[in-house]
């Protein structure tokens, strides 16, 4: 048995629509519960908030920010990005009743069974490309890398507390030429959540995803992703698989089905753009065993990046330290005039002007 159980309920209503097959999709603020490294494919900050019900009486809030930074990142290479969120989820109430001697109802209260309180931030940027010569043409291959840290808080029938720190990492291989991606992450790598002696692990997941983006009209879009999840401390393997079509980049549709679970398997969404920052998606997901679940999430889209920018590289550093410059400036003038000898170019006589000849010169004015 793991804790913190909000860790393994799908964010985002766009990911949630696609079957929670994000890994190697990963392209809005949601990243961070999926792929950090997706961090990257975001060209424009974004502001999101959610709502979630569903699933008995559970529901969760969260805020979720991502958006590129205004640097070539710690390799130099582009695409140097943030995010960070934070979830509050409420795992229902516990009714409890005591019983006088004589089988007659004493007294009945309810009781919170427990919330969990999570803060993650985190950060990724591109560390490296090169170009791949396929039969047909060049391609090039870019390598995303990233990773965040979280701190979840949480409680048991306000009576027990624990606190537990954890991080994710992840790797994104993108072909844009090709609309080809592949990704990995590794989730909640950390501490035990200790309600009393012994602690509760948190639950250890291993991703691997795939997507292919193709574009069959100028204003028709699909996109096919599929996951493979592994829960460590479970040992069972899950499989998402899902599909997103986008008219004229404003209306989207979902689907997606969970395989191998015993709580959600059909999942469908939409979702629409106004005015090309807000953005509004729904999902819902069809639950087996409990009740149905919903999903709203808003997003506001502000600053966008243009991908010649976001991949711009830093210059090399021998034109950019200021410690050379300065060295240059205090070394000995003699020294650099051996260094660096100066060519003189042999004098020229002027020409001689006649003089009839004016200088040439724009039309109607006076010399």
């Amino acid at each position: 048995m793991t804790g913190a159980p909000a860790l393994q309920i799908p964010m985002g209503a766009r990911a949630l629509g696609m079957g929670a097959a994000f890994t190697a999709v990963a392209s809005d603020a949601s990243a961070l519960f999926y792929n950090p490294a997706g961090l990257s494919r975001i060209n424009a900050h974004e502001m999101s908030a959610a709502f979630f019900s569903g699933q008995a009486d559970n529901d969760q809030q969260y805020l979720a920010y991502g958006g590129p930074l205004p640097w070539a990142g710690i390799s130099g290479n582009g695409y140097a990005s943030a995010g960070g969120s934070f979830l509050n989820s409420r795992n229902g109430v516990i009714e409890i009743n005591e019983i006088r001697a004589d089988g007659s109802l004493a007294r009945s209260d309810k009781i919170s069974a427990g919330y969990d309180v999570i803060a993650t931030g985190g950060y990724s940027e591109r560390v490296g490309s090169h170009p791949l010569e396929l039969p047909i043409k060049t391609v090039e291959l870019n390598h995303f890398v990233g990773v965040s840290g979280k701190v979840i808080y949480s409680t048991l029938v306000e009576k027990y507390k624990a606190t537990a720190l954890a991080g994710d990492a992840g790797y994104m291989l993108s072909v844009p030429d090709l609309g080809v991606h592949v990704g990995m992450a590794a989730m909640n790598l950390g501490s035990r959540l200790a309600y009393q002696n012994e602690g509760d692990p948190l639950p250890m997941t291993f991703r691997l995803g795939g997507a292919i983006d193709r574009r069959p009209a100028p204003r028709h879009s699909f996109t096919i992703a599929a996951d493979a999840e592994f829960l460590y401390y479970e040992r069972e393997w899950h499989a998402n698989l899902g599909v997103e079509y986008v008219w004229n980049k404003d209306y989207a549709l979902r689907v997606g089905h969970q395989f191998k679970r015993d709580t959600m398997g059909l999942t469908a969404g939409f979702g629409i753009r106004i005015k090309r920052r807000i953005l509004m998606d729904y999902a819902w997901a069809l639950g087996s065993s409990l009740s149905d679940l919903h999903r709203l999430t808003a997003t506001y889209r502000f600053g966008g990046v243009t991908e010649a920018t976001r991949g711009s590289s830093r210059r090399p550093y021998i034109d950019t330290a200021p410690e050379r410059e300065a060295l240059e400036e205090r070394q000995p003038r003699q020294q650099r005039d051996l260094e660096e000898p100066i060519i003189q170019e042999p004098r020229r006589r002027p020409r001689p002007t006649p003089r009839d000849e004016r200088p040439a010169g724009v039309q109607g004015w006076i010399y």
